[in-house]
């Protein structure tokens, strides 16, 4: 039988990837993901914890992970003991026996008592207040960097919208979460990553995944990671440069008042790529930062490749024959174009505001 472990360990280093990346990107614990690729699963605290992370860090590799939770299912049924029915039984002293396990028991259960009255139960305690005290009532901004934290009952979350913006609030953090939206309440399980409409027009708008919760504590609060939907309307907004904008490709601060569409931002600039699939005849020209252009007629059923550090300007005879895809960090957002017969420039370009923070924009150009 093929080992699910060593088919984690193999494809993560084909993508020479570092399990330090993958625990930050999908919030499993590095010695989790240790553990799931040396097949050691009795460091977790049951199968469901296994079956549900083995499922992330599978689909986070593009693995098949219906197949890899069969090959651990099926290693779980080789390691199981074998049935008291089919084993031989010997001849042993029965009441010998139960004199052994009831002192065991009774011993076992003082100490258990002893340390939990004495050590547990008072830490325990005083952590909780001042947990509650520091988190009760916050609120958070949920954009399309992924936001990570402990969630508590009472908490808000505020997606943003272009035109208006929609508040969740966390009614639920025992056992499952639940958060109370316009279109009623959503629950997301343990180890699950449910993408969910919050404004009801039927779109996903926001990826929230729970890595932690109590089944005991409701003020233990959930352990979240949450994001804007790639592609959704709360994901790209407008917004207007302001006073210290600058364009990384040129370096030089940009006009202040020019209007331009966020795809994303972050605490750094990386390169991106942009897909392009012509549904008709279109002269397209492109430059890649400050490389020369490349120019190309282009029919129905041609697709095209672009990437760039920092900028890409983008000339389009025909707006409305190509339809285009930008894919950066790993995830893909579709770029709205123009009018038929619509001749088009546009800047795609990381800029950086005065704050530090960094802005991958599409704007058009006169």
């Amino acid at each position: 039988m093929e080992s699910f472990g060593a088919i984690l360990r193999k494809t993560r280093e084909e993508k020479n990837l570092s399990l330090e990346t993958i625990s930050r990107d999908t919030i499993i614990s590095k010695q989790y993901l240790e553990a799931l690729e040396n097949e050691n699963t009795d460091i977790f605290p049951g199968d469901t914890y296994v079956t549900g992370f083995l499922r992330n860090y599978s689909e986070y590799l593009g693995l098949d992970s219906v197949y890899l939770i069969k090959l651990f299912q099926g290693k779980m049924l080789q390691e199981a003991p074998v049935p008291e029915n089919l084993i031989i039984k010997k001849r042993v002293n029965k009441k010998l026996i139960a004199a052994i396990v009831g002192g065991a028991v009774g011993l076992c259960a003082a100490l258990i008592f002893s340390v939990y009255f004495t050590v547990i139960k008072p830490r325990n305690s005083k952590l909780t207040s001042v947990d509650l005290k520091k988190n009760k009532g916050q609120s958070y901004t949920v954009s399309s960097v992924p936001l990570q934290r402990r969630l508590y009952k009472g908490d808000a979350i505020e997606v943003p919208f272009p035109d208006n913006k929609v508040t969740l609030h966390v009614s639920q953090t025992l056992n499952t979460l639940a958060l109370t939206t316009p279109i009623g309440v959503q629950y997301v399980e343990l180890g699950e990553e449910l993408e969910m409409d919050v404004d009801g027009t039927g779109d996903a708008d926001i990826v929230v995944f729970l890595s932690d919760i109590s089944k005991e504590k409701e003020e233990l609060g959930a352990e979240v990671r949450m994001f804007v939907k790639s592609g959704s309307a709360a994901a790209i907004t407008s917004e207007t440069v302001t006073a210290g904008t600058v364009a990384l490709e040129s370096g030089e601060a940009l006009k202040e008042g020019t209007k331009h569409t966020v795809i994303l931002q972050d605490n750094r600039a990386y390169p991106f790529t942009i897909n392009a699939s012509f549904r008709g005849v279109c002269l397209y020209r492109y430059k890649s930062d400050k490389h020369e252009s490349v120019e190309n007629l282009l029919t129905s059923g041609d697709t095209l490749k672009m990437s760039a550090q920092s900028a890409l300007r983008l000339w389009i005879s025909n707006a409305n024959t190509v339809k285009m895809q930008l894919i950066a960090e790993g995830k893909s957002y579709d770029l709205e174009m123009g009018r038929p017969g619509q001749v088009l420039v546009q800047d795609v370009r990381w800029i950086k505001e005065a704050d530090g923070v960094y802005k991958l924009t599409v704007a058009e150009v006169d």
